[in-house]
């Protein structure tokens, strides 16, 4: 198949944009970038250069336009502008910045202490200057790249060049903007950012384009490829300027970025023959191979594609495209080659009256407006009506929804027939998606949209909707109407600043409510099921009517088997399956059953399209094979499906084993709940949107296009009586491949009167087993350290521990002892175990010396586990108890006393142990370090691991330092 190219026949009529966004100027303690602002005019002299561009110069939507002054404009960044003329938009506003029925202007960019620095792109930059360059905002960017989902039927270029900044583990990947900064959040520990996983891809994942590229010029861009997930079908690149964990230069602000300029080189030069997505990729190669990035690193451009191959630019020699803007007198443009915007055409009156007026008399003057008239008639003629973009602005409804829910709402939103007699939509459907937790305390303190807080305290720790939602929301359609209990527990309209029921943690509703939700009525249905390998045994008669506890212990006592869900801060559904799960596993278990989830699989998946995805790669040493999975019933046939089959997931694949649908009786159904939200004193056009609000509704809810939107994606349609439909023929559900994998009749599960409380301890629980931890190392400092060459220098002893401490947080109790000394003697304090500084305590690691004494393995175990299980905290707080040592004075531990230390190691409160011997072997099954991480749920390290990364990812299952 031949390449798109947005220049071709076919494609004339099509609407094409690119969206780029430089982020020159940064508050706070991160460089400006100058070498940025010419990065963006290389972009736009490559993508609509006269011969070889494939865009016209209304293409482009630039962020900060040329017009934008630094920190100028609305909080909310303003009409999003674009190219030179300073603007661009098509179908209305796009950005929500202007005062609408929410009642408030723009986004929330108060600030906040700013937090420590870890890592940034391109790397270094100029210190702040007296002139800054345009400030770019995050909540405009999102609105631009919202605008060209909704709108580019074409080619649609997305180009960001800025900071970028990820968590120690190299996840998430966060584009930054001028007042973005760090916080010791461990939830939250970007602000003002963009997310790629959780922000960025998913929305360019519902664009209506033929194709999406995307070129990332900044640090760790290639991070981005971990989450780089486009829809079945869809054709999507992804270029980055790096490959992941590598930080870049920043650039000559003369030259601009070394990656844009070699770009621009290619998409400028190009000979003979098109300069393809596939060219681009190997032609950049070469260029950057020359080039270090920053600490030496290779420069090695990084790419993922989804299809076949697109058109980035033509050869030098080529056609030049026709001219944009023919006269009336050469005839109307043809509809193969035109990119003449039907406004220009219809402006042209308005222009030459506007120009003419001051020299012409009153006769003369109506004379001409009757000729321009009749031209204008001419025009509308040869041109056609008025459509697309010159349709009024729409309505726009904006509608939050859970993650697992979004994909579906999105394609229901995109198909809802609202249009007048001329084909103009006349209202616009624009939906977005965030943590569920988050929603429900975004909604229970909703005044904080309007009026956030001055400031934060220095973690970070509270509650902005701007940044953890989005925009005010007319509608919200949770997972499951228990959200809907927690958001307005304590009253119709959600909490207040005493409350503590919906969010889970005290503190967090520091708002009052403006809001009033109103729940209408259910749009589809989905229960929770535990998704079995049917490769496993169980009984069928444990399918239904059974709690999930009863399930879980049959399933583990047939074969090894690792329960998994998502993140429950991130959807109703993983929220609803952990409390049911935590009610199996008996007090103080909480943090043993999120321990066992991390061993199994880290760091947890958002949503369960992405836990199943994860498992269909095949990378996690046949997980896949023994993961029993609660997730969505939908989202459980989906994957079901055999290849070719419509509906199956882009990232399916047959490594995924078929699972059979086990329905909890304690687990509620999730009812997909349509809630009007109604804003205090939000009055401007409130009857309109009302009526618009329950408009939607009564489509999702009985219209069969609607519904199908739902029952495609293996929802259960809304009854007659409002309850959940049986599937149709066509279901997914009613698949061959899902013939017995789900029960066609199911009984329908509930939440409790009030939910609320039991969600809440459940979060509350969840966040403690993830910490603040309790960590104590036990340091070999014995003189065979030194003898064997592990004491110091890179991998030794003290620089693994030293490295790993970047997991501890201010909120984390930890401390380090010295093994090796005089027999009887305890084991001596280098770091004493409580809250520590972390440059400190790996200053005093740092300067730790040997001494002649024989490590006292056993002795030092027990005053640890001791110190771990001793004052009164939490029994959810995670413990862990890290020994590193040669092996020498370890395997000297009598086997008696082995026996003993590892029957100690399994007693609770539960401490985790990671052995981390610098000795090859020490890890084998049988041998003492295997025995204690099989009793405590640890590890066992040795160099036949990547000792380093091993270690640090132990510990930062337990610290909360991630985010610092």
């Amino acid at each position: 198949m031949p390449p798109y190219d947005a220049r071709g026949e076919e494609n004339g009529r099509k609407r094409h944009r690119a969206v780029l966004i430089g982020v020159e100027h940064y508050t706070g303690t991160r460089n400006d970038l100058p070498a940025v602002a010419t990065n963006l005019r290389l972009m736009r002299e490559a993508l609509t250069a006269e011969r070889t561009g494939v865009l016209g110069p209304d293409d482009l939507f630039v962020i900060p336009a040329d017009g934008d002054l630094a920190g100028g404009g609305p909080p909310g960044g303003g009409p999003p502008g674009g190219g030179s003329t300073g603007g661009h938009t098509t179908g209305g506003s796009i950005d929500g910045s202007d005062m609408d029925s929410s009642g408030t202007a723009g986004g929330d960019t108060s600030g906040g202490t700013q937090g420590a620095d870890m890592g940034s792109g391109p790397k270094g930059g100029t210190p702040k200057g007296p002139a800054p360059a345009p400030a770019v905002d995050p909540l405009r960017v999102r609105a631009a790249l919202a605008a060209a989902r909704r709108d580019v039927t074409g080619l649609l270029v997305v180009y960001f060049a800025g900071h970028g900044i990820v968590r120690p583990d190299g996840s998430d990947l966060n584009l930054m903007f001028t007042d973005s900064r760090v916080t010791r959040d461990r939830h939250h520990p970007f602000v003002d950012t963009l997310s790629w996983r959780d922000d960025v891809m998913p929305e360019l994942r519902n664009s209506r384009a033929d194709w999406v590229v995307v070129i990332l010029d900044c640090c760790f861009a290639g991070n981005a490829l971990r989450a780089f997930s486009p829809a079945a079908g869809q054709n999507f690149a992804l270029l980055t300027a790096a490959e992941p964990g590598v930080e870049i230069p920043p650039g000559d602000p003369r030259t601009g970025t070394e990656f844009t300029a070699a770009l621009h080189r290619l998409l400028t030069t190009g000979e003979e023959e098109p300069v393809t997505f596939t060219r681009t990729v190997a032609g950049i190669r070469r260029a950057m191979a020359p080039l270090k990035a920053v600490d030496g690193h290779p420069w090695i451009p990084d790419e993922l594609r989804h299809g076949d191959d697109v058109v980035l630019a033509h050869p030098v020699d080529a056609e030049p495209p026709p001219p944009p803007s023919p006269t009336l007198e050469e005839g109307a443009p043809s509809a193969v080659t035109t990119r003449w915007p039907r406004s220009s055409a219809q402006a042209l009156p308005r222009r030459l009256l506007a120009a003419l007026a001051h020299r012409l008399t009153r006769t003369t003057a109506v004379a001409l407006a009757g000729v321009v008239a009749l031209a204008a008639a001419g025009a509308w003629y040869l041109l056609g009506a008025p459509s697309g973009g010159d349709c009024a602005s729409p309505l726009e409804l904006r509608v939050l929804t859970d993650p697992d829910l979004k994909s579906t709402v999105q394609k229901a939103a995109d198909a809802y027939p609202k249009r007048d007699g001329d084909g103009c939509r006349t209202v616009g459907v624009n939906v977005y998606d965030a943590k569920a937790t988050d929603a429900v305390t975004a909604l229970r303190s909703s005044s904080l949209w309007q009026e956030p807080p001055a400031t934060c305290p220095a973690s970070g720790d509270c509650p902005r909707p701007q940044r953890d939602v989005g925009a005010q929301p007319d509608i919200w359609i949770p997972a499951a109407g228990s959200a809907w209990q927690r958001a307005t527990a304590g009253g119709a309209g959600g909490g207040n600043a005493s409350s503590v029921t919906g969010s889970g943690k005290p503190g967090a509703d520091a708002g009052r409510s403006v809001v009033d939700l109103d729940r209408l009525g259910s749009v589809a249905y989905t229960p929770m099921v535990l998704g079995v390998p049917d490769t496993m045994a169980l009984a069928q008669s444990l399918q239904t009517d059974d709690p999930l506890g009863t399930i879980v212990t049959a399933l583990e006592a047939g074969q090894p088997v690792e329960i998994l869900r998502p993140d429950p801060e991130d959807t109703e559904g993983a929220l609803l399956a952990t409390d049911a799960l935590y009610a199996s596993s008996g007090s103080g278990r909480a943090s043993t059953v999120e321990q066992g989830m991390a061993q199994a699989l880290r760091p947890m998946p958002s949503t369960a399209r992405e836990l199943m995805c994860v498992l269909a790669d095949g990378a996690h040493n046949d997980l896949e094979d023994r993961a029993a999975v609660l997730v969505p019933e939908q989202t459980l046939a989906q994957f079901n499906l055999s290849a070719g089959e419509p509906g199956r997931p882009g990232c399916a694949s047959e490594a995924l084993a078929h699972r059979v649908a086990h329905y909890p009786s304690d687990v509620p159904m999730l009812d997909l709940p349509f809630v009007r939200v109604t804003w205090a004193g939000a009055d401007r056009d409130a009857d309109a949107r009302t009526a618009a609000v329950e408009d939607f509704y009564e489509w999702l809810a009985t219209d069969p296009d609607a519904q199908k939107c739902f029952t495609d994606d293996g929802f259960r349609g809304v009854g007659e009586k409002g309850g959940p439909a049986a599937p149709a023929d066509d279901s997914v559900l009613r698949s061959e491949d899902n013939t017995t994998a789900v029960r066609e009749q199911i009984p329908v599960t509930g939440p409790d009167a009030d939910a609320s409380a039991s969600l809440s301890d459940t979060l509350s629980r969840y966040r403690g087993a993830l910490g603040p931890g309790r960590v104590l190392y036990l340091l070999d400092n014995s003189t065979s350290m030194a003898d064997k060459r592990v004491w110091d220098g890179t991998g030794g002893a003290k620089e693994l521990v030293a490295r790993s401490m970047t997991s501890l947080g201010a909120g984390d109790s930890y401390g380090v002892r010295m093994a090796a000394v005089a027999e009887g003697k305890p084991a001596t304090d280098l770091v004493p175990f409580g809250p520590n500084t972390r440059a400190g305590a790996q200053k005093a690691v740092a300067g730790a010396g040997t001494a002649a004494f024989d490590a006292r393995i056993a002795a030092g175990l027990d005053a640890a586990l001791g110190t771990l299980r001793g004052e009164a905290t939490g029994a959810e707080q995670p413990r862990l108890l890290v020994l590193v040592t040669d092996g020498e004075d370890f395997e000297a531990v009598a086997e008696k006393e082995q026996k003993r230390l590892v029957a100690e190691a399994g007693k609770t409160p539960l401490v985790r142990i990671v052995t981390v011997s610098l000795q090859d072997g020490a890890c084998t099954p049988g041998r003492f370090g295997e025995r204690l991480a099989d009793a405590s749920g640890g590890r066992c390290l040795d160099p036949a691991d990547d000792i380093a990364a091993e270690l640090a990812a132990e510990v930062a299952r337990t610290g909360t330092g991630d985010a610092e």
